[in-house]
This record gives structure tokens, sequence and C-alpha cells, in this order.
């Protein structure tokens, strides 16, 4: 139904060159994109329908989907730079406390290459981290007072 847009995430997955099935348990991978084929042309009388697929391996998407009428733009996203991994850090950590010695700038410079799901996985790694050592901490407090108790006694 319009007005709608249709997005395949890891469209790869589903959309891969036909013929090469080596494994494929009779063919099931082809029958997918011929299926997808057909339905996607089908919209093409439909003003308000959008697909968007995203992959980061459009070197092995089968070529009849690029075609006009289908998915027949291509617009590359590149990995952040600089100041884009800068601000996905700073994104990701709004809402944690940060250390006064966590250098922002300096983590964006040696995450040259990260994509931002990889700055976004560091970043949860180390507020879990924080956590575990901040627990791990009071539980190391707790003993040597109950200790200092014990050997008051």
């Amino acid at each position: 139904a319009a007005p709608c847009i249709l997005f395949f995430d890891e469209l790869d997955s589903i959309a891969k060159a036909r013929g090469g099935g080596a494994g494929d348990a009779g063919g099931a991978a082809d029958r997918v994109i011929n299926q997808i084929l057909t339905e996607m042309d089908g919209m093409t009388n439909k003003k308000n329908v959008f697909i968007i697929g995203a992959t980061n391996r459009p070197d092995i998407i089968d070529p009849a989907i690029l075609r006009p009428g289908r998915l027949d733009q291509l617009i590359y996203i590149p990995l952040p730079d600089m100041p884009s991994r800068t601000a996905i850090l700073r994104a990701n950590l709004r809402k944690s406390p940060i250390a006064k010695d966590v250098d922002l700038a300096y983590l964006s410079r040696i995450t040259d290459g990260f994509s931002g799901a990889d700055l976004t996985e560091i970043c949860q790694r180390a507020c879990k981290l924080a956590i575990r050592e901040a627990i791990e901490a009071e539980i190391r407090a707790e003993r040597q007072r109950q200790a200092r108790k014990e050997a008051a006694m």
C-alpha cells in the first residue's frame, strides 16, 4: 500500500548473484531473488513506494536488482572521518559519566577505519567494564570494612 518505504538491511544476504548456489538447497536462493524481482517490477506503477537496500557487499548483489526501475541508484556512505568519529563517541557517551582523563580526540585519531557500529560497541564495552570495576571496588571496600571491624573486636 502506498505511501510506504520498504527497507532491506543486509540486502546481500537475500539478493546474491544467482547461479552460484553451491550448497543451496535446490536453488532456494535463486527462487527468493526471482520473487523479489517480480515484486519489485510490480511496484513500478506505484508512485509513493520507495525501496531501499543497505549492504556492505554491493559487489555480490545480483546485477538484475540494480537495473533501472529497481534499485537503480547506489549511494556510497564512507566510514566516518575523525570529526564524525568524535561526534559518534560523544553521542554514545552523552548519558554516561566520563573520567576527566578520557581524551575523545585521541580515541577518534586511533579509530581510523572504524564504523559507527564499531565505535558504539567500544563505548558499550567501556561502560560495562566501568560498571563492573565500580562494583568490584565497592565489594573490596566492603570486605576491608568488615575485616577492620572484625580485627577491632
